[in-house]
């Protein structure tokens, strides 16, 4: 029994969503999570105001990053593979205009080190370690896009190739 194609509406919209999807994951993340030195970060010597936990809307028990405010009229973001009990017990210490320390990503404005007179709340080296295990996955959903994608050229040419036989 011979089975039928996908039909082209589907198709276009595999190729184009997966194409899409698939340069985000794959170049985007690479990008703005990439491994850089110390010396590539900006630091920032402000004094800290408050913090936010931002969720995520499906699973609002998650935390997808945390926003911090700072005396210097600027909002930072620890991304949410850095977030940990330890982090949010020490933020919830913090007191208002402690002065803090951060170090910030370059490509993706992100803190990735923050200490305070009393020590470091987390490190840099840890910070990059997971923002780089994060963009390896993302480059592996990012393959697997491009599949998607693949597979919707396959039937998008197969509708046009069947169409001109007519």
């Amino acid at each position: 029994m011979k089975r039928e194609p996908m039909p082209i509406g589907p198709s276009v919209f595999l190729l184009i969503v997966g194409f899409l999807l698939g340069s985000v994951f794959t170049f985007g993340m690479q990008h703005w999570n990439a491994v850089v030195t110390r010396e590539e970060c900006t630091v920032v010597d402000t004094g800290f105001v408050s913090y936010k936990e931002i969720r995520q809307q499906r699973h609002p028990m998650e935390i997808k990053e945390i926003a911090v405010d700072c005396v210097n009229d600027e909002r930072y973001f620890i991304d949410g593979v850095s977030i940990n009990s330890d982090l949010r017990n020490s933020l919830s210490e913090l007191s208002e205009r402690q002065r803090i320390r951060l170090l910030i990503h370059p490509n993706s404005n992100t803190i990735v080190e923050f200490s305070t007179e009393n020590g470091t709340i987390f490190t840099f080296h840890e910070a990059i370690r997971k923002l780089g295990r994060e963009a390896t996955e993302f480059l592996f959903l990012g393959l697997f896009m491009y599949f998607c994608s693949l597979v919707g050229l396959y039937y998008t040419a197969l509708h046009i190739v069947k169409k001109r036989k007519r």
